[in-house]
């Protein structure tokens, strides 16, 4: 029977901690971790870095492209016999709407669990840390576009932990470590 590893996407608009979580859960559980944005192709860094929104069309690759990451992560997972929090994928992509999700999700049979992880603030907090960080290639101005494309997920069709993110950054990471150990029964 295939072993099922389980993928933790952290989801949600530029600002919302995405990469910060993901550092946090990876030094607690020593688990595996994939940088959506670094598999962004340079024609969609150029574009969000000039400010300007990103379409479908230039999504759907970089999306497909960390889908197979994540599933050949897995497959060396199982072959190395990982298990326990050593042998989950932590994952960060912004999968706005609900086709971005739904590619992500779609992963061979018994290879993957993917679960989303909404990293949900108001429109307020995450303008004021895009405002307050620097060195990313994403542009303030970006907020508003991810802000209209945004399709909250649905627990009733998606397997999803919602996390309000509200909280100091050492509350969010002792929520998310919480339920990711109760998802996983450890």
């Amino acid at each position: 029977m295939p072993v099922e590893v389980p993928v933790y996407v952290l989801m949600g608009t530029c600002g919302c901690g995405k990469t910060t979580y993901a550092e946090a859960l990876v030094k607690e559980f020593g688990c595996h971790y994939i940088e959506g944005d670094r598999l962004h192709p340079t024609a969609n860094v150029n574009k969000m870095s000039a400010g300007i929104p990103l379409t479908d069309d230039d999504r759907w690759g970089w999306l497909a492209a960390i889908r197979d990451t994540y599933v050949q992560k897995a497959t060396e997972i199982v072959a190395q016999g990982l298990s326990g929090t050593s042998g989950i994928i932590v994952v960060t992509c912004s999968a706005l709407r609900l086709v971005y999700r739904d590619l992500l999700r779609d992963v061979p049979k018994g290879s993957c669990r993917v679960v989303f992880v909404y990293l949900k603030g108001t429109y307020e907090l995450l303008d004021s840390r895009m405002k307050a960080r620097s060195g990313h290639f994403m542009a303030s101005n970006m907020l508003n576009s991810q802000w209209k494309t945004l399709e909250e997920p649905d627990s009733q069709r998606e397997d999803v932990i919602l996390q309000d993110i509200s909280a100091d950054t050492d509350t969010v990471v002792k929520n998310l470590i919480k339920e990711i150990k109760k998802q996983l029964n450890v």
